[in-house]
């Protein structure tokens, strides 16, 4: 039952990993023989060893190194499984094949050798070998003639397994933890590859497969990452949150104050409307009896006069004091 158990597992976990990435790329290879099969058939359906110029590739008869080539259009992946479908009965046009994963399209390749076919014995024209490896390109490279003929490659289908750099999940579409390191995670469970950023962690531990502090926060800082500022483990903290209630207070007198200085400005304008109107009927008044002749006003209008002249007289005397 317990076999059973973790078989059942590992299952699971082989699945959740499955993402083929070639539809996310080109392919080009060394040469192209003169009937057909060209490189991006090796990355179309049908899945299968069977061969035909028009859904394999095909190099040509040289006597210089083959290749072919992948390179993905989405940047960097993680590249976890590559599985090789090549011709049916010619496993030894395979024999003493290269696989590598590297940055660069440089051939000879130069970058990471995921697998090299061993000798003795012929390869298997189909399989899954794991590479685990993060690239831009996945080169097939093979240096072995077959009877003073070739190299040769015959490739009907590849399947590139894994997920874009930074992210993980069945179809890819989970995001990698920020505390892994890079931002880089396995595709199959989205653990952290490169280890986790331990830079605010307790004795530099952290979880891999989720980048929490597993013993805790070094000074001021707290979270399950370790990544805020904690206001109660540091005398300097104290000075940090006098200085943040000051510029609250600050902030708060300089809006009651403005609030005031509005108030005062809106009643001054509404004083002086009211107070303009009454100075228009003085005026008007004022001009009515000096355009008068005093000897032809009436005994109510020289007393306005007089009123006007009185009052008028004070608020200059007032004035120049």
């Amino acid at each position: 039952m317990l076999l059973l158990l973790l078989s059942q597992t590992a299952i699971l976990l082989r699945v959740v990993a499955k993402h083929n990435l070639t539809p996310f790329g080109t392919a080009t290879q060394s040469s192209t023989y003169y009937k057909g099969g060209i490189s991006q058939n090796a990355i179309k359906p049908p899945v299968s060893n069977e061969f035909s110029y028009g859904n394999c590739s095909h190099t040509n008869y040289t006597r210089t190194p083959a290749w072919w080539m992948f390179q993905f259009s989405i940047g960097i992946a993680y590249i976890t499984d590559i599985t090789i479908y090549y011709r049916e009965s010619w496993s030894k046009r395979m024999d003493g094949f290269k696989l590598y994963v590297t940055n660069t399209s440089a051939i000879p390749p130069d970058g990471y050798l995921c697998y090299e076919d061993p000798d003795p014995g012929l390869p298997n024209i189909t399989q899954t070998i794991p590479c685990n490896k993060l690239g831009r390109y996945v080169i097939y490279y093979d240096t072995t003639g077959e009877n003073g003929k070739g190299p040769f490659i015959e490739l009907c289908y590849v399947a590139i397994i894994g997920c874009r750099k930074g992210f993980w999940g069945r179809n890819c579409e989970k995001v990698c933890s920020e505390y892994c390191t890079e931002r880089h995670c396995y595709p199959g469970n989205g653990s952290c590859i490169f280890g986790c950023n331990t830079d605010s962690c307790l004795n530099n531990n952290c979880n891999k497969y989720t980048g929490i502090c597993t013993d805790g926060c070094k000074e001021r800082r707290t979270g399950d990452f370790c990544n805020k500022f904690s206001i109660n483990t540091a005398e300097t903290d104290d000075d940090e949150v006098t200085t943040r209630i000051g510029i609250f207070i600050g902030i708060f007198m300089g809006g009651v104050l403005l609030g005031i200085l509005m108030t005062v400005f809106v009643c001054f304008v509404i004083r002086r409307k009211r107070q303009l109107p009454q100075k228009q009927s003085k005026d008007n008044a004022l001009k009515k009896t000096q355009s008068q002749d005093p000897h032809t006003m009436t005994m109510l209008e020289w007393k306005m006069y007089l009123l006007i002249r009185i009052s008028d007289e004070t608020g200059a005397n007032d004035m120049t004091r």
